[in-house]
């Protein structure tokens, strides 16, 4: 698989996403490298056509990254209400259902701000589209960390298979925290007949859990990028069988 066709596909989509920014709107903007690439293409909007908006980033990073663009930026308690939401995806089903949190671990900021949002749009390259979620990451959920322990003792016992997110620091393996200053575990379930409604709402009951990376009815259009081509899919379509890239 080529890493230019994945960048050039991420490229269009992040453009075309853009495109459907109007003046005077409130942005929510998501994490990861697709994300980005659609804030670059909103700062062209505003430096070329003059375009006012107030964008709301979901991650330190993301609002660094605004800054330095000469976006306008700010937070939900300053604008409650955004217009429009454009955000990345791991995995999305033919339902347009979400797996979100496999990098960069702000998944929570992400599904606040989506469920804050008039309108979400998930943007991804053709490797994203699956028969079904959780077919490639684990689920990812943010957790308190006094609640580790009892966290996984609940996850075993619900079947998953739980392991802490980590990453090297100083040569060694630290867990790694989100920006609450959380921990992140992942847990695989490999029951092939699981309905992520009732897993997910299983999961947020466990006490410590604060958020799942599962995000389920929340999209409103999924834009994907196939060549030289974006697909796009609105909610209540369902994608076609030649996009499934894993089943």
């Amino acid at each position: 698989m080529s890493s230019s066709r994945v960048r050039r596909e991420k490229e269009l989509v992040a453009r075309y996403a853009s495109s459907l920014v109007k003046d005077g709107q409130v942005v929510g903007l998501g994490s990861g490298t697709t994300a980005a690439m659609f804030v670059r293409e909103l700062a062209k909007r505003v430096m070329e056509e003059e375009l006012k908006i107030i964008a709301i980033p979901s991650s330190i990073p993301i609002k660094l990254l605004t800054l330095s663009l000469a976006i306008p930026t700010a937070s939900l308690d300053e604008y409650p209400e955004v217009d429009i939401d454009v955000d990345g995806a791991d995995e999305v089903d033919r339902s347009l259902n979400l797996l979100k949190g496999g990098s960069y671990g702000v998944f929570t900021n992400e599904k606040i701000l989506a469920a804050s949002s008039k309108m979400l749009i998930i943007i991804v390259d053709h490797r994203k589209p699956v028969e079904r979620l959780h077919t490639r990451f684990p689920i990812p959920l943010e957790v308190l960390k006094d609640a580790r322990s009892l966290v996984f003792r609940r996850l075993k016992e619900m079947g998953g298979e739980p392991r802490l997110r980590v990453h090297k620091m100083n040569g060694e393996e630290v867990p790694l925290m989100t920006e609450r200053g959380n921990l992140i575990v992942e847990v695989w379930f490999r029951n092939p007949e699981i309905g992520f409604k009732e897993l997910d709402g299983e999961l947020r009951r466990i006490p410590g859990v604060i958020e799942t990376g599962l995000f389920l009815d929340m999209t409103d259009m999924v834009c994907i990028g196939v060549g030289e081509e974006v697909r796009v899919f609105k909610k209540g379509e369902k994608l076609p069988e030649e996009l499934i890239t894993y089943r």
